[in-house]
């Protein structure tokens, strides 16, 4: 084995040098970071060692026949992966470690978890936890996909509602900022619970402030079948709550709330402050961007809720801002609508949906024919 050791001022540089003199079938062994010495102007920068090894048997390709034209597009072909993969370290930065550009797991694992739209500190993450043990097995294009989607989907923790059929009372609100579809939502959910679930069910609205606001959601009482309150106060929504107490699920309206003023947030928690076993779920678009939604779990955080929903799915094709925010949060997704017809465009979260979302996302960004793209085959996501 031929082993030799590179000094450069940066990875980039140092990893040329090693293809350069050693080709494609080196393997790095090593590389740490040189600290800066000497004094005054005779200090000297930072550099980048790796130390890489190839066999001495490395096959070399010897083409018996060739042509001008052959070796001309053998050349442009090379030059395209130096071009992709020059990207991909640029695009990287520090998310990167070299030795993935010599592990082609690793690296079509890198690419899948780019195109999937995962920020770079998830990348980083995630990458982290497979190189250990990764070594070049040479799996399957389609394995390695099907188990970066695992690693994925595996990081979001879903609510086991979906699989919750035992009776006794639950009391259900729906929060969130304005226009993200709660009451549409609350409607949704009540009439499965009605029609599909047979069970008693009862609405409650808190949302004085919109106009026709009671009468939208009373209009969806009167098609499910089921009683509807409209109360302006905590003691009128206790009350509520126990004139329906024989309801196995209440299902309570809220106003939408901007996430900008906290008086309206505080005044939403003293009205909720009730002695009632309540499940708020946090209701949001993945329409929103990523920024505010954390803005927006950060404002209605003080409520607190149990879980999220996750509305108009339909009218998004990129879901990488919702998979980013599922996984950088600790509490669960329950729900996913997927358009405004009631009962039928909801249904509960579950990885395998996740999953297919993701991909379906994939497969059209990688169609797009005026999607911004680097050569490494990722798109540009600002």
């Amino acid at each position: 084995m031929n082993i030799k050791r590179f000094i450069a001022r940066d990875t980039r540089e140092a990893l040329r040098l090693v293809k350069k003199e050693m080709g494609p079938e080196a393997v790095i062994l090593r590389t740490r970071t040189i600290p800066p010495s000497g004094k005054g102007l005779e200090r000297s920068a930072q550099r980048i060692e790796i130390t890489a090894a190839v066999d001495y048997d490395a096959p070399l390709i010897m083409p018996e026949n060739t042509n001008p034209a052959q070796d001309g597009l053998r050349q442009m072909a090379r030059e395209i992966r130096e071009i992709k993969e020059a990207l991909l370290c640029a695009d990287a930065g520090t998310t990167l470690k070299p030795e993935i550009f010599f592990n082609r797991d690793l690296l079509n694992r890198y690419k899948s978890l780019k195109f999937f739209g995962l920020k770079p500190e998830i990348i980083s993450e995630l990458m982290d936890a497979v190189h250990e043990d990764s070594p070049a097995t040479k799996k399957a294009s389609s394995r390695l996909l099907q188990e970066s989607l695992s690693s994925v989907v595996s990081r979001i923790n879903i609510d086991g509602r979906g699989s919750d059929n035992t009776r006794g009372r639950k009391i259900y609100s729906f929060i969130g900022p304005t226009g993200v579809g709660k009451t549409t939502t609350l409607a949704k959910l009540a009439a499965l619970s009605v029609v599909k679930g047979g069970r008693k069910a009862a609405l409650i609205t808190l949302d004085t402030f919109r106009i026709a606001a009671a009468a939208q959601l009373q209009a969806y009482a009167r098609i499910i079948g089921i009683p509807l309150e409209v109360v302006a106060n905590s003691n009128d929504l206790q009350r509520a709550i126990k004139k329906h107490g024989d309801c196995d699920q209440i299902f309570i309206d809220t106003a939408g709330k901007s996430p900008n003023n906290n008086q309206d947030i505080v005044e939403l928690r003293n009205l909720m402050g009730i002695n009632e076993e309540i499940h708020p779920f946090l209701v949001l678009s993945a329409t929103t961007q990523y920024q505010g939604l954390v803005n927006t779990e950060k404002r209605f955080s003080t409520l607190p809720f149990k879980s999220y929903i996750f509305t108009k799915l339909d009218e998004t094709q990129d879901v990488s801002t919702m998979i980013n925010f599922l996984i950088s949060r600790k509490k669960p997704v329950t729900y996913l609508t997927t358009g405004q017809q009631v009962p039928e465009d909801i249904e509960f979260a579950s990885k395998k949906k996740l999953a297919s979302l993701i991909l379906a996302g994939m497969r059209e960004t990688a169609t797009k024919p005026n999607q911004k793209r680097t050569r490494d085959g990722s798109s540009h996501r600002s």
